[in-house]
């Protein structure tokens, strides 16, 4: 995969973007990790609940230290808030849902089909771009490795192991949509990127605060494991996260920020074989490397 330099951010050292990267690809790979392990002693929805407010919480310390001047346009709040909603909000509530029915590997897996959906819909749904040959290749691989991980050949009924994958995919999808909308109504307006990450989590702590009485039930069980996962993905995989995102967006470019997809599926595991004794069936690994490889034929330039 080639790419084009982009200097570095004023004041950023070059190291410095070198560990947010680690850190996101730590950050974001194991939020699937600690997902599992909370879900022993929360629900679904309580996980869901608890990392978006944390989020929404971490943005809003960080908004009233930094006093990070926002946009003044409300059309344009009205765009990033739903970004936030359609990105953070709803994405957050599927996997902890899908992680019930299947595993921390495989969810990350699903993730990392996120460059892959982005890619369908800025062509097809928000007509931002067009199709260059590697990248029509390498969304064709990336969708047979889809197909391998789903195994339709091992389906003898819609239980609750399709409609986790089925959920996971919906979440990439959102994922995919929610990048692909800020491309077309945010990203031109030049508004910086630390003001959309406060404006998109806080939309999306909103949006799961109004859904309290349905997620936010039944009996609590807390102990430090639970405060540990819900931090890691709350304050630091929903908040710090999409901060040091956006500072490596800013220093290495789209395309070079966008290869800690890579990792992620890698980190993620990793996590879930080694420490929560998950079982990988062949098909599972062997469809993730088949989606990595369309990612990276999707992100090689053409040669004239």
């Amino acid at each position: 995969m080639t790419s084009t330099s982009v200097a570095h951010k004023p004041g950023q050292a070059p190291t410095v973007v070198v560990f947010k990267f680690i850190a996101l690809a730590l950050l974001w790979g194991s939020s699937f990790f600690f997902i599992k392990i909370a879900l022993d002693t929360l629900s679904w929805g309580q996980i869901a609940w608890s990392r978006v407010v944390a989020g929404g919480i971490f943005m809003l310390v960080f908004w009233l230290i930094s006093r990070e001047q926002l946009p003044k346009d409300i059309k344009l709040w009205g765009h990033i808030a739903f970004a936030g909603v359609i990105g953070i909000g709803i994405p957050f509530i599927f996997f902890p849902w899908a992680e019930q029915y299947i595993t921390s590997a495989v969810a990350t897996i699903y993730n990392g089909l996120t460059p892959i959906m982005t890619a369908i819909i800025a062509v097809y749904v928000l007509r931002v771009e067009n199709f260059n040959r590697n990248q029509a290749v390498g969304v064709l691989v990336g969708l047979a490795g889809l197909v391998v991980v789903i195994a339709p050949w091992t389906i003898t009924d819609l239980g609750g192991s399709f409609w986790g994958q089925i959920a996971a995919l919906g979440a990439a999808v959102m994922y995919g949509f929610s990048g692909t909308y800020l491309k077309k109504y945010v990203f031109p307006r030049g508004v910086s990127s630390k003001s959309i990450s406060i404006i998109e989590v806080g939309a999306a702590a909103i949006f799961i605060l109004l859904l309290t009485p349905f997620l936010a039930t039944g009996p609590v069980t807390i102990d430090w494991t639970t405060i540990i996962a819900i931090s890691v993905i709350g304050f630091g995989g929903t908040g710090l996260a999409y901060l040091w995102f956006n500072d490596v967006l800013d220093s290495w470019g789209p395309t070079r920020a966008s290869s800690v997809t890579y990792v992620m599926p890698i980190v993620g595991v990793m996590l879930g074989v080694v420490f929560l004794g998950e079982t990988l069936h062949w098909y599972e690994p062997t469809g993730g490397a088949i989606v990595i490889l369309g990612v990276l034929i999707m992100r090689r330039q053409v040669k004239n």
